[in-house]
């Protein structure tokens, strides 16, 4: 068996590739399921999960631009023949730094306030602030676009079109993404029922004292 370091590096770089899908399938998982909790104990364990994985996005997202990049620099010396000249190979790596610029401006700091807030909250119904936070159209928004965007990348990894064509499929992909999370938000149980306790009501009980 005959193994090439480029194949080991693309070996590396789909695997890290598949990871990275595997936690933005639990991010939007935890978005769904805390848009939709009507109590801080339903919310607060995917607040935990996410508080833990959110700070690996970044990680995740330099740990594929490096492995790209060296993917690209090997490319020149396999059958392909690509490079940095290449239009599809310049669209994933512009792509791949405004998802990362996108993360740092819009999804850390709503994320991690979004956390904070369940993780300190009391027991009891979500409240206005937490809702508002959960069901933030700019935060969904970003989150499903980069997640589309992520897959177009794979899929110019894949097709390699010709760079005219390369920016459309990210474009694409990211107008997919905040198609989605429009959809997504609108099914949403409306805002006035959730959080709001039920009342239970008691039959009137009847007087000991026989009557007269």
């Amino acid at each position: 068996m005959h193994v090439t370091l480029a194949g080991f590096v693309l070996f590396l770089h789909i695997t890290v590739a598949i990871a990275a899908f595997m936690m933005a399938g639990v991010a939007h998982a935890g978005l769904q399921a805390v848009g939709r909790a009507t109590s801080i104990t339903e919310a607060r364990p995917w607040a935990r999960v996410m508080h833990r994985i959110e700070p690996l996005f970044p990680v995740m997202a330099l740990i594929l631009l490096g492995l790209g990049a060296w993917l690209v620099h090997l490319g020149a010396h396999t059958d392909d023949q690509f490079s940095f000249k290449d239009g599809w190979v310049l669209t994933a790596i512009i792509t791949l730094v405004v998802m990362e610029a996108l993360g740092g401006a819009v999804l850390a700091p709503r994320g991690k306030r979004l956390n904070m807030l369940i993780l300190e909250a009391p027991d009891g119904p979500v409240t206005e602030e937490i809702r508002a936070a959960a069901r933030d159209p700019l935060f969904w928004g970003v989150a499903h676009a980069t997640t589309l965007s992520f897959i177009g990348i794979v899929f110019l990894m894949a097709a390699k079109p010709s760079g005219s064509w390369a920016p459309v499929i990210v474009i694409v992909g990211a107008l997919l993404g905040l198609a989605a999370s429009t959809l997504q938000l609108r099914a949403l149980p409306a805002a006035e029922g959730v959080g709001v306790p039920v009342q239970r009501t008691t039959a009137p009980q009847r007087s000991s004292t026989p009557a007269g």
